[in-house]
């Protein structure tokens, strides 16, 4: 059942559910490894995904370069955090019955983003789970245009939680950084945090999301809040499984990276050109011209530590 707290809005009347359902649609260590058949679609098949158990009844689905997603397992049931995009649905599903007969019971929604909740409305419809997320997350993809599909019909503000076959996951917001809306996800009994895209495990510099509320000055308090948590390993929101101590040094590469931008805007260099003079390369993120950082956050990036 869902542990209600004080700030849980339980958004489960008819009109919410219908918005849930009605939207149109819009736009990867260690552990036993299994892969799933690509599903049949139309065009280029969607990536091959693999799933390894992380913790005993704690498994990570890998998109090898992109999104990594948690499971956990419980003799009641199964707690998904994310679902990729919507061609990826058939091999996350035929992932987690390969590894349990459990029905799919909770998804999680990290943040709004597409590639985290793409598979949303078949998880709704088909799997008949409930979805939950951050109240900006739903806001987020609600505004859109047009308003992506399922938007997760409970949310909450500050912190909630799940508890299911004598299992409990909570989750929390704990500040802005990546966007205004999202979620960490914490296995307790396991030691291990689930961050969605607040830690990445990419060789580019990560993506600030300034039209819903991201920003790099707070990012780092929202790291300093994550490793207030006890855990020693991280499922991050792409990337391979990774140690607390990877979370930490991840802190201390967005402020070199801010540390060096401030430097650029004192010397006068402009933002324009500032991306051509900052060095990153030390910090095994590369300034790809067709990433997302450079394409939508490098103007804010430099207009915050202006």
């Amino acid at each position: 059942m869902l542990a209600r707290t004080p700030i849980l809005t339980a958004i489960i009347a008819t009109a919410a559910l219908a918005v849930a359902l009605g939207q149109g649609r819009a736009g990867a260590q260690g552990g036993r490894s299994t892969t799933a058949p690509a599903a049949r679609q139309g065009g280029a098949p969607p990536a091959q995904l693999t799933i390894e158990q992380v913790k005993p009844g704690l498994y990570a689905i890998l998109n090898p370069g992109a999104n990594t997603l948690a499971v956990r397992v419980t003799n009641e049931g199964v707690i998904l955090v994310d679902d990729m995009f919507e061609p990826n649905y058939d091999q996350i599903v035929a992932l987690i019955k390969s590894v349990t007969n459990q029905p799919l019971k909770y998804v999680i929604s990290t943040h709004h983003h597409g590639d985290h909740t793409g598979g949303n409305l078949k998880m709704l419809t088909e799997q008949h789970a409930t979805l939950l997320g951050h109240k900006n997350a739903r806001a987020a993809m609600l505004g859109s245009t047009p308003p992506m599909p399922g938007p997760p019909p409970i949310t909450y503000t500050t912190d909630a939680g799940v508890s299911l076959g004598g299992v409990d996951v909570e989750l929390h917001y704990v500040g802005r950084g990546h966007t205004n809306g999202d979620t960490i996800v914490y296995f307790p009994d396991l030691k291990v945090m689930a961050t969605g895209d607040l830690f990445v495990v990419l060789p580019r510099v990560p993506t600030i999301d300034y039209v819903n509320g991201g920003s790099t000055l707070q990012w780092v308090p929202t790291i300093d809040n994550i490793l207030k948590y006890d855990f020693d390993t991280v499922i991050p929101g792409h990337g391979p499984v990774a140690k607390r101590a990877d979370l930490g040094r991840f802190k201390e590469r967005l402020q070199t990276i801010q540390t060096r931008t401030r430097e650029l805007i004192k010397q006068g260099v402009s933002k324009e050109q500032y991306l051509s003079r900052l060095k990153t390369d030390d910090l095994g993120w590369a300034i790809d011209p067709t990433s997302n950082f450079v394409r939508n956050s490098a103007p804010g990036f430099y207009d915050e530590l202006k």
